[in-house]
Parts: C-alpha cells; sequence; structure tokens
C-alpha cells in the first residue's frame, strides 16, 4: 500500500539516456533508442527489462488530457484522521478510486494530499461526502480547487546515482 523507499541499482549514463528518452515518449521503437543511445536494440531491449524488473520504471502509460477524457474539474484534498489507526482502511479504500489520481503522506496539520479529477462539481461533491469524508475515521477534509494548470509533469530528470560514466 505505502510505497517503501528502495536501494536501487546504480544508474550508468547509457541507462540515464534510455530513461530520459522513455520518459518522453513511450512508444520510441527500441531501434531508435539503440541509435540515439549507441547500443544494439538486444542490449536496449535487456536494459529496458533491468529498469522495470528493478523498479526504475514502474510502467508504460499514456497521458492524457483530462478534459477531453470527460474529467475537467481538478482538486487537493487535504485529510485529516481522527486518529492514525483509520489511515489504513481509508487507504485501501482510495486505492480503489480512479479518481484519486495521488495520495501523499505530508507534514503539517493533516495527514494526508490527494490529487483528484473528476467530471463536474457533483461529482466532487459526491466523492468528497461519500467516498472520503464518510470514511470512519475522517475528522475533517479541506478542498482546494484548481482553477488552471501551468505546468504539470510525469518527467523525472535521471541524476547520476554512482554509476559508472
Amino acid at each position: 500500500m505505502v510505497r517503501k523507499p528502495k536501494h536501487y541499482q546504480p544508474l550508468d549514463a547509457k541507462d540515464r539516456h534510455i530513461v530520459r528518452l522513455v520518459q518522453r515518449d513511450a512508444k520510441l521503437a527500441q531501434s531508435e533508442i539503440a541509435k540515439k543511445v549507441g547500443l544494439s536494440t538486444a542490449a536496449v531491449s535487456e536494459r529496458l527489462r533491468k529498469l522495470e524488473a528493478s523498479g526504475v520504471i514502474r510502467r508504460f502509460a499514456a497521458i492524457v488530457e483530462p478534459a477531453a477524457v470527460g474529467a475537467g474539474v481538478s482538486a487537493f484534498v487535504e485529510v485529516f484522521f481522527e486518529h492514525p489507526r483509520f489511515e489504513g482502511g481509508f487507504l485501501e479504500r482510495i486505492m480503489k478510486l480512479n479518481e484519486v489520481q495521488e495520495c501523499h503522506h505530508v507534514t503539517g496539520e493533516f495527514s494526508l494530499l490527494l490529487k483528484v479529477r473528476v467530471r463536474d462539481m457533483e461529482s466532487l461533491q459526491e466523492l468528497l461526502l461519500e467516498q472520503l469524508a464518510g470514511h470512519e475515521g475522517v475528522r475533517q477534509t479541506r478542498t482546494v480547487m484548481v482553477l488552471s494548470t501551468v505546468k504539470e509533469e510525469s518527467y523525472v530528470e535521471p541524476e547520476n546515482t554512482g554509476g559508472e560514466e
């Protein structure tokens, strides 16, 4: 449920280059990656397999425009619990909710910060009242509406983690 920090194997320069390329375009052919990185297609295929197996690459996915697929309302929801013992059941519930895109344990006066996307205000109200605030042990939720999004990125720059250059 909670993603535990892992100790990943160090990435060398070729691995970092591959990770940069597939983050920007997961549909890029392995032969194209091979040309850009200076390896054989078989070597790229093996490196991608190892990057996935080790958890460096979690999955390949299409990034869609939310409004184009009917999710035009975005919000951040702060969740406060009466007691920490209620958190586990809540986390199990939200893992099943497609409207909850992100869930973060945070510092401060509340326990969790959720990023949610829904069709409209009625859907947001239903999510907040029935799925989130209505869960046992949730003392309070506080919602911040997104008016517009200037930058939203899934790209993470792969830093040198001690691998060979």
